[in-house]
């Protein structure tokens, strides 16, 4: 048992294999080695917590994107209940169109949990639009017609595409006209 430790604790003093070291005074208070190890722990704590704090962020945003375009997909077809033709993105990004075409409709649903006014791609006077590809921060509407894209009002659109860039990589998130 030479490889071995052999411990043997009484109440004054600490022995291992022959040195002993005298216990600490109940008022010495703690050592240096021993702080460095609580705060070695708490960091790494602290440290594992943020990682999964941020991931369950980008989750809620996710189910946000998802929630926010099953909403678009109820207004747009309403709007092709009504009309027989789904909106040109043109229509759906302008506010009159919007308030004179859907009912109880906010600019705000245009709006990725990551807009802001200063993101310039899909940005608009203050206020945000659908691209024709989603981007993380814009969402995307592409209206077509017998497969070409619905580019203005002079076209009837039959088919449209809605989509979300999910965040950590979770792809797109895409929703097409109900059959």
């Amino acid at each position: 048992m030479n490889f071995l430790l052999y411990f043997s604790i009484n109440m004054s003093r600490i022995r291992l294999r022959g040195l002993s070291v005298k216990r600490m005074n109940k008022n010495s208070g703690f050592t240096f080695i021993e702080i460095l190890i609580v705060l070695a722990s708490v960091i790494f704590l602290v440290a594992i917590t943020g990682y999964a704090y941020d991931g369950i962020k980008a989750r809620s945003r996710n189910d946000m994107r998802t929630t926010a375009i099953r909403q678009l997909q109820v207004f747009v077809e309403t709007f092709y209940a009504q009309n027989t033709y789904y909106p040109t993105r043109a229509e759906l990004n302008n506010p009159s169109w919007q308030k004179a075409n859907l009912k109880n409709f906010k600019e705000s649903y245009l709006a990725d949990p990551l807009w802001t006014p200063k993101n310039a791609d899909c940005t608009v006077n203050g206020n945000p639009i659908l691209l024709s590809k989603p981007q993380l921060g814009c969402f995307g509407y592409n209206p077509t017609n017998n497969g070409i894209s619905c580019a203005n009002n002079a076209q009837t659109c039959d088919r449209y595409t809605l989509s979300a860039t999910l965040e950590d990589g979770a792809g797109v998130y895409t929703l097409r006209q109900l059959d």
